[in-house]
């Protein structure tokens, strides 16, 4: 059985300039010790040898009182624990065990907060935002800040779709009218999602399946029916393409958006995020990682290296000074306003071209995919290396499999002198 003592480091630096130094609560378990930290500072000669506040200290009372609960809480959690499960766990699980169990009424742990605390330590910043608009969408649903995961049941959860089904979006047209829509499902679909996913991380944090301590037991997203989100078409012909290419249009945004659409659909359809990051070219290759994929866990993440051809490289000179593509981030401080504005330019695009699309930069991407397979001919298979997909299908083969890029590059000039012979035939 674990023991507990109340204990005060007097070494150099865990001494305070006022002389007091931290009361910390000592787990001695399994042979092995971990320390809590208390809220309490007392000078070190005031700590008697049996971990109690000698009667010299005028807060001996007070602090030993404290002290003595703490002390008893943590043991409640042992207690609670059993002796079978305990003698199984380390001490450092121990400390875990028992700070999950005090910070936290173990029959009732707060959805909002932990999802804020989940929202401040996740790195990559789209994550964190699809995130904080579920929390939030959820949170004006339930017309609460505290929201118990006891709470979220099947039927709140279907109750909250059916209400996002009849909410009203308000659209403010360009022409200053104002219409009404029901929201997408595709919103839905995302609010969801990531209401799921800090679900399932707050099971992950508060429950131990193998030491059987589940504190969050039920999984109600797995029985409530999600709208599907049905992806749009986003493919322009090749004649649209070279309408873009070639237009002269009215500002100097849709100019330089056109110029970074061209840049896109040229590198296979690179995201913008990869493009604004690019930093290097090398031996006339340009190389990344896919930004989106980009994370520790994901172990079938690949190099996509992409041969600069004749057309991009005349786009890379011209918005590159010394640093690759330098004139974009001189420009545009942050990702955001640089996708801001050409989305903008891309806006203004569709409407001199009157293509009828509301057309993003996501448009090269997906033309480029369509016109690889529908008019170049281009296998699936090699389709999703281009756009830096991981293909589980063929896990396996890849671990034997080296990548050999004249073969995308092929691809990708296929897709290219699609556009010249094209216009070649209509000139």
């Amino acid at each position: 059985m674990a023991t507990f003592k109340a204990i005060v480091f007097t070494g150099g630096k865990h001494i305070k300039q006022d002389g007091t130094a931290n009361i910390k609560i000592r787990i001695y378990h399994n042979s092995s010790s971990m320390y809590i930290a208390t809220e309490y500072f007392i000078k070190p000669d005031l700590m008697g040898d049996d971990g109690t506040i000698t009667s010299v200290s005028d807060q001996a009372e007070i602090l030993n009182y404290e002290l003595t609960k703490n002390i008893q809480s943590y043991r409640e959690v042992c207690i609670k624990l059993g002796s079978e499960r305990t003698k199984r766990m380390t001490c450092s699980e121990l400390k875990e065990e028992i700070l999950l169990s005090v910070n936290c009424d173990s029959q009732s742990i707060d959805f909002v907060q932990f999802a804020k605390e989940l929202i401040s330590k996740t790195v990559k910043v789209k994550t964190a935002q699809w995130y904080d608009n579920s929390l939030n969408s959820f949170m004006n649903f339930f017309k609460k800040q505290r929201i118990d995961t006891k709470d979220i049941t099947v039927k709140n959860l279907e109750l909250y779709i059916e209400h996002l089904m009849n909410t009203k979006i308000v659209v403010r047209k360009k022409n200053m009218t104002i219409i009404e829509r029901n929201m997408e499902p595709g919103t839905i679909n995302n609010y969801i999602r990531g209401l799921r996913a800090i679900y399932n991380k707050a099971k992950k944090q508060y429950n131990n399946e193998e030491l059987d301590i589940i504190r969050i037991p039920s999984n109600p997203f797995v029985k409530i029916s999600i709208p599907q989100y049905r992806r749009k078409r986003k493919n322009l012909s090749i004649e649209d393409i070279i309408r873009i290419r070639d237009g002269n249009f009215t500002t100097s945004r849709a100019n330089m958006a056109k110029d970074v659409f061209m840049m896109m659909f040229y590198l296979m359809g690179i995201n913008i995020n990869d493009l604004y990051l690019l930093s290097s070219e090398r031996m006339g290759r340009v190389e990344y990682e896919r930004s989106k994929t980009n994370t520790p866990d994901n172990i079938g993440r690949f190099t996509l290296s992409i041969k600069v051809e004749p057309e991009l490289r005349l786009l890379l000179d011209k918005y590159s000074n010394g640093v690759l593509l330098s004139a974009f981030k001189n420009k545009y401080c942050c990702l955001n306003n640089f996708l801001r504005a050409v989305n903008i330019g891309l806006k203004t695009i569709s409407e001199e071209l009157n293509l009828g699309v509301p057309l993003s930069t996501n448009w090269a991407r997906h033309s480029w995919a369509s016109i690889a397979r529908n008019k170049a001919g281009i296998n699936k298979a090699d389709i999703d290396f281009c756009l830096g997909h991981v293909n589980h299908e063929y896990k396996m083969a890849d671990i034997y499999i080296d990548i050999d890029y004249s073969i995308y590059d092929k691809a990708n000039r296929s897709v290219l002198d699609l556009l010249q012979k094209n216009q070649e035939k209509n000139s």
